[in-house]
């Protein structure tokens, strides 16, 4: 029999997930930010606010999507000024880096993100939403470490803590 924790585990991650791409949510997203959108130019524009430069191919792999349709993400972006083309290490290589306005666009996607939270979890207090953020970080960070795994290995890739 199947540990009840991961089953429930489980079935609030897919919950969780399929709620978070709901057209509703999308919308909400877009209003309180300002901005209408996709989810691959959010995804692009919250990864070059984090670290970027960064590749095409690494801004299509995060965002879930194949290099060409990052590529015409990117020309749209690129078009509404959030981000510019810089050379890469060879010269096929280009590197995307975030502008100024680009900057000011994944910060009010960020408090966007932020406000919906806020608002979902209203009812929650101080103690509850620090436990959850610090175990979904936790999650996140392990969930991370098991893709870079490679698929050979098994077992517990998380630490003990």
């Amino acid at each position: 029999m199947a540990d009840e924790s991961l089953v429930t585990l489980q079935r609030a991650w897919q919950m969780s997930t399929r709620q978070a791409h709901l057209p509703a949510v999308e919308q909400r997203l877009q209003a309180a930010a300002g901005l209408a959108l996709t989810r691959p130019a959010r995804t692009a524009l919250l990864h070059l606010s984090e670290g970027g430069p960064l590749h095409v191919s690494d801004l299509a792999a995060a965002a879930g999507v194949d290099v060409s349709t990052m590529s015409r993400t990117l020309r749209q972006l690129g078009a509404s000024g959030f981000i510019a083309r810089e050379p890469g290490e060879d010269l096929r290589a280009v590197r995307i880096s975030i502008t100024p306005p680009g900057h000011d666009a994944g910060a009010r996607l960020w408090a966007a993100g932020q406000q919906i939270l806020s608002d979902v979890l209203c009812g929650w207090s101080e103690a509850d939403r620090d436990a959850l953020s610090r175990l979904l970080m936790r999650f996140a960070d392990d969930f991370a470490s098991y893709l870079r795994q490679s698929s050979k290995q098994s077992g517990c890739t998380g630490a003990e803590r």
